[in-house]
């Protein structure tokens, strides 16, 4: 072999290994730039389901709730009470009924909970923002029906029909729309008699209103009715199922309910909203810690491939690390050259992960409507999920907290090659050169 063929061909040789190096150093800063972004996602749609869900079950849900076994039958004794503690920031206090029934149209009949709300005292704001058909209104409509006999004899009757409010699914699936009748069936015990059998109620309503409220459990299971109605319905006379208290600052309910709780028998139940929804709001907390941890693995793989490129590029470069020993740089430069190596690999890739992952939260409905329109998958199908729209919310602090771990794990991942490059013999490594 000619010492110009020996020359192409190590310099063809070096290139190579170059160039293999270059597109390891890009693996490396696509790995750490997709953990970074996937993390930031991820963390953004945790954040938003426990945003929108607590927004939505507190605005549905009493934020206390006082409830009895077989009814509360002296209601304006037991608001005296609640009203005597001058509670601040206490928005609204009612009595409310709520049961099972079947809700039957001409075309379907379906299983819903039924909420009889006292109007005159209820927070109605969130139903008031989310109908979308008809109004809110309980009270009887009034129809007329005329009936003769021969010429001079006629018979007028009124029948008074109640209205109710369903929600956007439901009436959906039983294709029903303002102004139609639908029939509910619940069932109720005569308290007269001590061993008397469940029996069932049917009474007629007139859908006044139709509201999505963008949960998918209120949205198909939940109606409306006014307290009068629900009362006559489960013959509950005079009582109600519970007392709702709402306050301005949700989280003040389960400091309320400990001092409330002085003031009624044993008989009574006190509820926070965050007591009905505790098990749920746990697990959403857990599912959001075990996410995060398994996909900072992302970051920490990507941390391993720094370590790979920087090692490789040690070992090509160890003519160069003997020159600059020999010319009289310290070990503490060398090992700072190569952790701004390994800093720079990883700070360009947090930068274009982070760029990423905030621009596809920032729109991920409308990521999630071109990927249905154009491969025709659904990727948060709302008969599965509780919103009929992904929930992000991103939190300047996830961010900060995400960024400085991959900081840190692409600075340690430049430690092993720093180290092994600032140990190198200068004799040794241009011994060969």
């Amino acid at each position: 072999m000619g010492f110009e063929a020996f020359i192409a061909k190590k310099h063809l040789t070096h290139r190579h290994r170059a160039g293999f190096i270059s597109l390891i150093s890009f693996i490396s800063v696509g790995g750490v730039g997709i953990g970074v972004m996937a993390l930031i996602v991820v963390l953004a749609v945790m954040s938003g389901f426990d945003r929108e869900l607590k927004s939505k079950i507190v605005n549905v849900q009493p934020h206390l709730r006082i409830e009895k076994f077989g009814g509360i039958s002296n209601v304006a004794e037991d608001l005296g009470k609640i009203k005597s503690r001058n509670i601040p920031g206490l928005q609204s206090i009612a009595g409310f009924i709520e049961g099972q029934a079947i809700l039957r149209s001409e075309e379907n009949a379906l299983g819903v909970v039924v909420k009889g709300l006292d109007t005159a005292r209820e927070d109605l704001s969130i139903y008031n923002r989310h109908i979308i058909s008809g109004e809110i209104h309980f009270d009887d409509l009034v129809t007329r029906t005329t009936r003769r006999w021969l010429i001079f004899f006629k018979k007028v009757s009124e029948k008074r029909t109640p209205g109710i409010l369903i929600g956007e699914s439901l009436a959906s699936r039983l294709r029903v729309r303002v102004g139609d009748s639908v029939t509910l069936i619940a069932p109720f015990q005569d308290t007269q008699k001590p061993f008397s059998l469940l029996s069932a109620e049917t009474q007629s309503f007139i859908v006044r209103g139709i509201f999505r409220l963008g949960m998918n459990d209120f949205d198909s299971a939940l109606v409306l009715v006014g307290l009068p109605a629900a009362q006559k319905l489960y013959h509950f006379e005079n009582r109600v199922t519970g007392i709702s208290l709402r306050f301005a600052n949700v989280d003040h309910a389960q400091k309320w309910k400990y001092q409330l709780r002085q003031d009624f028998s044993m008989d009574y139940v006190l509820m926070s909203w965050y007591d009905m929804n505790h098990n749920f709001f746990q697990a959403l907390k857990v599912e959001k810690s075990v996410m995060t941890i398994l996909l900072a693995l992302i970051i920490t793989v990507a941390a391993f491939n720094i370590v790979s490129t920087l090692t490789m590029v040690v070992m090509e470069k160890t003519k160069d690390i003997g020159i600059l020993r020999a010319i009289g740089a310290t070990r503490g430069h060398i090992r700072k050259i190569f952790l701004f190596e390994g800093f720079s690999i990883g700070f360009l890739g947090i930068l274009l992960g982070t760029a990423a992952g905030l621009a596809m939260a920032f729109n991920l409905n409308p990521i999630s409507d071109f990927i249905k329109q154009t491969t025709g998958l659904e990727v948060f199908p709302s008969d599965i999920y509780y919103f009929d729209r992904i929930p992000a919310d991103v939190h300047p602090e996830d961010v900060m907290i995400i960024v400085a771990f991959a900081l840190c794990a692409s600075v340690l991942a430049g430690l092993y090659p720093a180290h092994r490059a600032s140990r190198l013999n200068p004799v040794e490594a241009l011994h060969y050169e």
